[in-house]
């Protein structure tokens, strides 16, 4: 089996596109039963990634098998809206390139920011926790890890670090000439709400309510935390704010054209800055028809800023680098380790048919590769031992590990 991967990303597809095709935890758990009805053994497993900017299946399954299984999932999720060519698929070492790319933040339409590790490795830690990842893929994410990690540190890719929540900052101190005078909406309670607070607070932009399904407390430290209205007052709070951040986990928009034009009678027609921040969007395209109200999605806000782009660049080449050379390094250990594991079964099914005599023979041997090797030849003509000739590729010391924890075991 091989490390493969398909998906859309910001840079094959628009935002419009990408909210059809959202992989989150309850999807992820019915999918996986759908595609294991289909490929059976084929497939050892998968877990997927859903972001503002992406979403990605990566997986561990029988080579050439991937373009099968993006058709299939396409199936599954009903998606006849998104053209064939904005899906890409990638394996082997390019898969993993890829996946260090996007979890180091150098894939991103922000370059460098640091929120899609987190988000990364919460998608891993989803998986693995509901058992749809497997150890096998499992080797590879950790080796991710590994590698952006050192990214991080031997680059200043993440020096001055841009994020989403940053970016709507820019955009308001961009629009409004004071701010902190203006009343704010957050819609959602996430982890991006809190940023987003965070970073309003931080600026001196206090005036801020919110709104979300829950009573979620938004605790942003010891001086701040904000308890949201419920979403029934949402057309409510609509009348009192300058600026709305949507941030909400739904499925179809909370806010429509109608809601605005009302709370802009309310106002007076006084305008309205509305950042969407949700994929799938929170808020109705249609509202940018109105004129007083300015609306701008994920794409728009993060096609504003150049913020220093030029030394992001380069810091990103030396990224890039680092994760090719480490790549390699890191599919050569997977692969050894993979044979070495099948190695040891086959071993052992072998150690298993000797009698007491034979094994008393190996414990005293001084090659016991090579008296493995002698043994197996003249003893056994099972095609299916052919595996356990090939201990000539691997060191004596490891051989003999293999056979002590074997005496160990026994």
């Amino acid at each position: 089996m091989e490390l493969q991967l398909f998906g859309i990303n910001h840079k094959t597809s628009n935002v419009s596109e990408r909210e059809q095709f959202i992989i989150n935890e309850s999807n992820q758990i019915l999918l996986n039963t759908f595609l294991k009805e289909k490929f059976k053994e084929k497939i050892d497993s998968f877990f997927g990634v859903s972001t503002c900017n992406r979403t990605e299946v990566y997986l561990l399954a029988d080579s050439g098998l991937v373009s099968k299984i993006l058709l299939e999932t396409l199936i599954f999720f009903e998606i006849n809206h998104i053209q064939k060519e904005s899906f890409y698929i990638l394996d082997n070492q390019d898969a993993l390139i890829h996946m260090c790319k996007v979890a180091s933040g150098i894939d991103s339409q922000v370059l460098g920011e640091q929120e899609i590790f987190g988000q990364f490795k919460k998608a891993i830690e989803v998986a693995r926790h509901t058992d749809i990842a497997k150890p096998s893929l499992l080797s590879y994410t950790k080796k991710v890890i590994e590698i952006v990690k050192k990214v991080r540190t031997q680059t200043n890719i993440g020096l001055n670090p841009l994020s989403v929540s940053g970016l709507s900052l820019n955009l308001v101190k961009n629009i409004f000439e004071e701010p902190q005078n203006q009343n704010v909406l957050i819609l959602g309670a996430g982890s991006l709400a809190h940023a987003i607070i965070d970073d309003l607070i931080k600026k001196g932009i206090t005036n801020i309510r919110a709104v979300n399904r829950s009573k979620k407390i938004i605790k942003i430290n010891n001086d701040h935390e904000i308890v949201p209205s419920s979403l029934n007052t949402l057309h409510r709070e609509l009348e009192f704010a300058d600026i709305v951040i949507a941030s909400a986990t739904a499925d179809l928009p909370l806010i429509g054209k109608g809601s605005i034009e009302n709370a802009l009678k309310v106002r007076r027609n006084k305008p309205m800055l509305l950042i969407d921040l949700a994929v799938p969007r929170n808020i109705e395209e249609e509202i940018k028809k109105i004129e007083q109200a300015y609306l701008f999605s994920i794409d728009d806000i993060e096609k504003i800023t150049q913020d220093n782009y030029g030394q992001r660049v380069i810091e990103a080449e030396k990224a890039l680098n680092i994760i090719v050379l480490e790549s390699q390094d890191a599919l050569k250990s997977i692969r050894e380790k993979i044979t070495k594991d099948k190695i040891q079964i086959k071993l052992e099914s072998f150690l298993d048919q000797l009698s007491d005599e034979e094994i008393k023979r190996f414990k005293s041997a001084e090659d016991l590769k090579q008296m493995i090797m002698n043994l197996s030849i003249i003893k056994y003509e099972d095609k299916s031992l052919d595996e356990v000739l090939d201990i000539k590729n691997i060191d004596n010391h490891v051989i003999e590990s293999m056979f002590k924890r074997y005496i160990d075991n026994a």
